[in-house]
């Protein structure tokens, strides 16, 4: 994102993170075709002691146990630059509440709306809820309790304060992802990176 709040794509950090990618590809470092295989596919490798580090969801040791897998690992933040802090792609789901002008008491509609809200998040009804879907909680009154409950959730929730979510709201973040994933298939075949993000940021704006 720029200082602005506009989407950003061809900062010079995006071209090394891109640039750093494709080097790790042509050094054969990651899978030539990552889309053969699904995330549980990468995970039951990891289990099996065929891969050496997966990024994957906090729900990972549950799955594993499910799977009897014995592999002996430890949950550690994603590796970053030197002097950056590391970030981890946030993914949630939303609770909605649509405004309805029919309703004929719009103050009383607001009040229970947000009477369920509070009842939904606190913290002794919220827990067991997030605890029962392996999620990690959206609302800090929750980390605590979180932990006090299930101790291993700790170092999930370690990752939280650098979790970053798209910007599903911005009306030009379709195009944004789609647009980013072509310069990296561009990128593979030896297309140069800047220019590919300083023409799609120029689509972008334009």
């Amino acid at each position: 994102m720029g200082e602005d709040g506009a989407l950003l794509v061809n900062s010079d950090k995006n071209v090394e993170a891109i640039e750093y990618a494709i080097g790790l590809y042509n050094k054969g470092f990651t899978n030539p075709n990552p889309a053969t295989q699904t995330r549980y596919d990468l995970q039951d490798m990891f289990g099996a002691g065929k891969l050496a580090m997966v990024v994957a969801p906090n729900q990972l040791p549950t799955y594993l146990a499910d799977k009897e897998y014995t592999v002996n690992y430890v949950t550690a933040a994603i590796p970053a630059n030197e002097g950056v802090k590391s970030a981890s792609v946030g993914v949630m789901d939303r609770v909605m509440a649509f405004k309805d002008d029919s309703y004929p008491d719009q103050a009383a509609r607001n009040e229970a709306i947000g009477k369920f809200l509070s009842f939904f998040y606190a913290p002794e009804n919220y827990v067991g809820w997030v605890s029962m879907e392996g999620f990690l909680p959206a609302v800090n009154s929750s980390v605590a309790a979180l932990v006090e409950a299930d101790p291993s959730f700790e170092a999930w929730l370690a990752v939280l304060d650098g979790a970053k979510f798209y910007p599903t709201t911005d009306p030009k973040w379709n195009d944004t992802k789609q647009g980013v994933i072509e310069v990296e298939q561009q990128a593979l075949t030896g297309g140069d990176v800047k220019a590919l993000l300083d023409d799609l940021q120029a689509k972008l704006a334009g």
